[in-house]
């Protein structure tokens, strides 16, 4: 093989510690084979001298073989020595080529004394650990509640009421499993403790100096260039003839920020007081001369800059000192959580040791502890004379710490490539990398660094598009990595067909619902979305299917053919098992890695069922499951003869009596069945679970059964796969079928060993659909990466405390006397510094999924509001733009038409490496079944049928018990349940109407407002209504309170004018609202009623309840006369918009956005509206026993409030 000459330093260089960063597709793996070879057959180095770390057990296998392979081929060169090849080759098997945990396993085999450690340890397995770990929580929290004995001053105790939810404690030992996760992979782990804690010890100088202060500098820092960028916008913008007085405005606000800049650079004491004291002007618009230009001036530009500084004031620097003072509280309470967290660590190990188990954290740990003593590091250190690692941008610091101590001065061989690092989510640290990165290859140095840039995997097209789009999106900041000369692909295949440029497809959502984030954090979104996304590329695939391609590897022309096709997604959550059924249904074979939950398959349902049924057979849903299966042989009318043999009671018993009491076919057949059952329980006592699980399958004939269903392969690995359940479990400490029925449950439960098992090969014809984290190491000759319009899931920065390797502990501040919590300085912090390593993950994400195309790459991606996200493609990318993209399709196209000077984006835009195409959903004949060939079955003619004449007997028949009315009876007319709008309705109706009302069923609540799944910008009045009531909802009082407390009414309105467009902001950027409609909002309206008497009422009030749920038993006779001799109850549901207690009663508002041209208009809408808000008075004052001393309605649109 002909080396470049990178690769040749790479292989040569001796006696120097080396890093290799190997760009994607640079033969990494071939290249660290060939060094090691040299190696043995140049220094005489044994394969038992070397030290080969890998990330998997599948990588070290298959490492092991392919020096077995250049072993062997050495050995036919009879100018080497033979007998030490053979020597190598019989050695070669227990060569220590295995990953890190394998080699942690052997040092403690060897050191046990050191550690310890019982050197009959086993290493548990993972699912009986995982049940351990949440017993040891348990019961650590049962015992400190008996010690707290009911004492609301125990530390304990106090946590418990800070981070556990409403219901129960789960939050805090969610917190504390989250917590000893973090510290285990922690190196020193102790030491981190007190040296976060001691973090929380700060002054308002001292904490500028920390690394809390350090972190904030650096946000401040990249969200002022990005206040910068905008004013600078609106200063280009406002430079036209007209606008003079906005142009002198917008150049005045742009100086104040670049001031601010350098003020922060030379003297970042007065930066921050000018920071922090710079307040805006109002807006000098120029709407006379051209409304759209001043509207977009203001608010595309100059208010999106005014709201990061205002973020920035009000989330860092708002009270700083206060925010420092709720930083020093904290201290207790998190050295309460670290004394428990260690408490609970030291139980969870001693549980395992009481079992002699060892879990993988373990490992490290022990490992660490023996290899600090300097006489074994030395030991271990002699024994290898080279350190190799792959994948070294996935270590975290833990490994590196235990690498570090059984490396020498000058034989670590490190492997990988930061821009693949994307298991963050592991704990994987690319700063580890990315230091040695940047530190290696000085002159003189014993570290050297050698870069790999050549690509041998993809062809120019693809390199081009990739080196196009990262050259202008990955960045120090977001990527961790410059994407420079070092870091861009070159092409290294020799051979070079057509140009193929990468294709870019956007498909326009048009009226799709917007995507939301589920409760486990993964990302979902409307199917007919998934669906059409989809079927364009089903249709794009069987088009390509069956043409001529040039295959730049085999140097040649050939067809395309199913597998050369992967399909890539970010989550397959929502999206794979759609794509595999449309595929499906338009014949293309597909193999989904990663579909439905293996537990949830037909099959092993079925025999989980089965074994529950012999642990318990007073179930019924397993019993009737199983009598219902093949196994049990019972029909449903037999199963339903049972119960209505015995209507009442369990089904369980109703099958019992029958077996007991009768002597019928039925009876006897149930007696055969129940016999097989014990006989099965009684063997289960006996046998090996694996052995009986097989058995069961043979004698029940079920594993024969479910070959012969559709799929029957695949069913059939599914159950042998519970067989190596079945033998995993063997291995642990735990006995019995109930502990196996328990064991399953628990990998059901935290989704471990979830997806199907394999039965695939390469050479299977099928198009491959995975997620990219699954394709890392992997290639195909044509990829689709779809879903890139998906939004980020940025719901990791969720939890009540985070941890940070850097950054420490960073929880949120709760006043348990006031009642209130909020994200600490600290936590804010931490969000902002966690939030740019989530999108630098997404970004390296993104570039493994790019790189894995060989020949054409497609990426699609699905839009909403087309316009509007096309307007951001084409703005010049900088920083902080790329950090407010909102998914990975924004920076697609920031890297492919930012700043290129369009206006516009064509129907298909041809560029030098891409082109662009848009579509929308319209049906179009690609979406019908392809047509049958000549040579396919033709369908057969479906039989003709033939009316016949119906008997006109039988016909009255018919109808008469069709249209048979039940005699009413007293209060059928009578709704269950009602709203308060509905009886509004009612009550408001004309006497002399006499027609029945049809009582509609009370809605659900929806999980979001209608509006908010327009698409149109142009609203209705009642949606612009909803979303004005939604910001009163959501609206956070604390800051207003106290603004009125500490200054009264002086300028209150100019605060609050402020302070709700920092609120609106916020609610755009946590979708909480769509942008277009929250910039439509006439913001005055709710500084009217805030700085309204009833406002600073409302604010000053010792007790303020917003959105008061109720449900209110209402007498039938106020809602409808000829319902008063109903004595049963109607529910009425309703929530109440607020109400607030003054002078020990409450006064109840009722929010109206309604709009009225006079007093005719006006009094109509207050006396529709009195009914509605005394039900709500009746309701509040019965369910709280408290009187409502005031009802108002607050009409909000038309700025007055009205007692009623």
């Amino acid at each position: 093989m002909k080396w470049t000459s990178d690769q040749r330093d790479a292989i040569e260089i001796r006696e120097k510690n080396m890093l290799v960063s190997a760009a994607a597709g640079s033969g990494k793996t071939a290249l660290l084979i060939e060094r090691i070879i040299r190696i043995i057959l140049e220094e005489k180095v044994g394969v038992d001298e070397l030290l080969i770390l890998t990330f998997t057990r599948g990588a070290a296998g298959e490492m092991k073989n392919r020096l077995s392979q250049a072993l062997a081929k050495a050995l036919e060169d009879p100018q080497n020595d033979r007998s030490f090849l053979l020597r190598q080759m019989n050695i070669l098997g227990g060569a220590a080529i295995s990953t890190l945990h394998s080699f942690c396993l052997w040092v403690l085999r060897q050191y046990f004394q050191k550690g310890d450690i019982d050197p009959g340890f086993m290493v548990g397995n993972e699912t009986e650990i995982a049940l351990m770990l949440k017993e040891t929580l348990e019961e650590l929290f049962e015992e400190e509640y008996q010690q707290a004995d009911n004492n609301p001053d125990a530390p304990f105790i106090k946590l418990v009421e800070k981070y556990s939810g409403n219901r129960n404690d789960q939050g805090l030992k969610d917190t504390v499993e989250s917590f000893y996760r973090f510290l285990v992979t922690q190196p020193d782990p102790e030491g981190w403790c007190q040296k976060s804690l001691a973090l929380f010890d700060c002054d308002t100088d001292s904490f500028w100096t920390s690394v809390w202060g350090e972190s904030l500098k650096a946000v401040l820092t990249a969200k002022l260039i990005g206040a910068w960028n905008y004013a600078k916008k609106a200063a280009a913008a406002s430079d036209v003839p007209g606008f003079e007085k906005t142009h002198e405005q917008m150049k005045e606000e742009l100086f104040f920020i670049e001031d601010l800049q350098t003020q922060l650079s030379n003297d970042f004491s007065k930066g921050l007081a000018s920071l922090e004291s710079l307040t805006y002007p109002n807006y000098k618009g120029s709407s006379k001369v051209d409304k759209a230009l001043s509207d977009t001036i203001n608010k595309e530009y100059r208010t999106k800059s005014k709201a990061i500084i205002m973020e920035l004031q009000e989330n860092f620097l708002s009270h700083l000192d206060e925010r420092i003072r709720e930083l020093n509280c904290l201290k207790d309470t998190m050295s309460d959580l670290v004394e428990l967290t260690q408490k609970f660590w030291a139980a969870f190990r001693a549980k395992k040791a009481k079992k002699n188990l060892l879990d993988f954290n373990d490992l490290e740990q022990f490992t660490l502890k023996i290899l600090r003593d300097p006489v074994i590091a030395k030991e271990i250190q002699a024994k290898y004379r080279h350190v190799f690692l792959d994948e070294y941008q996935d270590t975290n610091e833990m490994q590196e710490t235990i690498l570090q101590c059984i490396v020498r001065d000058n034989n670590y061989f490190m492997v990988g490539d930061v821009k693949q690092s994307i298991y963050r989510f592991r704990l994987a640290d690319p700063t580890i990398f990315i230091k040695k990165y940047e530190s290696f290859g000085q002159e003189e140095s014993v570290d050297a660094l050698v870069t790999l840039s050549k690509n041998f995997r993809s062809a120019q097209g693809v390199i081009d598009g990739v080196n196009a789009i990262f050259k202008k999106i990955m960045s120090l900041n977001l990527g961790e990595i410059d994407y420079d000369h070092r870091a861009m692909l070159n092409k290294g295949l020799l051979a070079a067909g057509p140009y193929e440029k990468t294709e870019i497809h956007l498909l326009d959502a048009q009226n799709q619902a917007p995507d939301y984030t589920d409760a486990e954090g993964e990302g979902t979104e409307d199917l007919t979305e998934v669906e059409m996304e989809a079927r364009f590329v089903a249709h794009k695939i069987q088009a390509l299917v069956g043409t001529p391609f040039f295959d730049t590897r085999q140097n040649k022309e050939r067809m395309i053919t199913y597998r050369d096709f992967g399909i890539l997604m970010r989550s397959a959550a929502g999206r794979g098992d759609v794509y595999l059924k449309v595929f499906s249904e338009l014949g293309i074979p597909t193999y989904f890695d990663g579909g439905s939950n293996y537990y949830e398959s037909l099959e092993i349902n079925m025999i989980l069922n089965l074994l529950n049924l012999m642990d318990n057979q007073h179930q019924d849903m397993p019993l009737l499951s199983v009598m219902t299966s093949p196994i049990g042989g019972f029909s449903t009318d037999e199963c339903t003869g049972l119960r209505i043999n015995q209507p009442t009671g369990f089904y369980y018993e109703a099958v019992e009596a029958y077996r007991d009491q009768e002597n019928d076919p039925l009876a006897q057949k149930l007696r055969v069945f129940y016999d097989r059952l014990d006989n099965w329980r009684n063997e289960s006592k006996l046998m090996p679970i694996e052995d009986f699980l097989w058995k069961i399958y043979l004698d029940s004939g079920y594993y024969a059964f479910v070959g012969a269903l559709p799929g029957g392969e695949q069913r059939q690995s599914n159950l042998k796969i519970l067989l190596k359940r079945a033998a995993d479990y063997k291995k642990s400490t735990l006995r019995g079928l109930y502990q196996f029925i328990r064991f399953i449950e628990n990998m059901k439960k935290h989704k471990q060993d979830i997806s199907p098992p394999g039965i695939l090969s390469n050479a299977d014809a099928v198009v491959r659909i995975m997620t990219v984290h699954k394709s890392k190491g992997l290639e195909f000759p044509i990829v689709f990466l779809t879903g890139t319009g998906k939004r980020f899931n940025k719901q990791g920065n969720s939890n009540q405390i985070l941890f940070h390797k850097d950054l420490g502990i960073c929880p949120d501040y709760v006043n348990l006397e006031k009642r209130f919590k909020r994200s600490s300085l600290a936590k804010e912090v931490c969000k902002a510094q966690s939030n740019m390593e989530m999108l630098s993950e997404e970004m390296r994400l993104l570039y493994v999924a790019m790189t894995r195309a060989e020949e054409k790459l497609f990426i699609v991606g699905t839009v909403k509001k087309m316009e509007n996200e096309i307007s951001k493609w084409l703005e010049e990318p900088d920083d902080y733009g790329l950090l407010k993209a909102s998914g990975l399709l924004e920076w697609v196209m920031l890297g492919v038409i930012g700043g290129k000077g369009l206006t516009d984006l064509p129907p298909i835009l041809d560029l030098d490496h891409f082109t662009v195409y848009r579509h929308d959903n319209s049906p179009d004949e690609s979406d019908q079944p392809p047509e049958k060939t000549d040579q396919e079955e033709t369908p057969r003619s479906e039989p003709v049928v033939t009316e016949q004449p119906l008997d006109p007997e039988l016909k009255a028949g018919i109808f008469r018990r069709l249209n048979y009315v039940y005699p009413e009876k007293p209060g059928n007319a009578l709704p269950s349940k009602m709203s308060v709008t509905e009886i509004k309705k009612l009550r408001s109706e004309t006497l002399e109407s006499n027609r029945d009302v049809q009582l509609k069923k009370l809605p659900q609540r929806s999980e979001k407002p209608k509006f908010l799944e327009q698409v149109s910008e142009d609203f209705t009045p009642s949606q612009r209504g909803s979303a004005l009531h939604l910001v009163m909802e959501s609206v956070n009082f604390a800051p207003i309170q106290k603004q009125l407390k500490t200054h009264g009414s002086q300028a209150f309105e100019a605060f609050l004018n402020g302070f709700f467009i920092k609120e609106v902001e916020r609610l755009i950027q946590t979708d909480f609202l769509p942008e277009t409609l929250a910039r439509s909002l006439d913001l005055s309206r709710l500084v009217a009623f805030y700085s309204s008497p009833l406002g600073i009422r409302l604010l000053s009030a010792p007790k303020i309840k917003r959105e008061i749920p109720f449900n209110y038993c209402y007498q039938p006779g106020k809602v409808k006369a000829e319902w008063a001799d109903i004595t049963a109850k109607i529910m009425v549901q309703g929530i109440i918009d607020c109400a607030f207690i003054e002078d020990g009663k409450w006064v109840l508002i009722d929010y109206k956005t309604d709009y009225f041209k006079d007093t005719g208009q006006r009094a109509a809408l207050i006396n529709g509206y009195e009914i509605q808000v005394s039900i709500y008075a009746e309701a509040l004052e019965t369910l709280t026993h408290i009187p409502v001393k005031e009802k108002i309605i607050a009409f909000i649109t038309m700025k007055e409030n009205v007692s009623i």
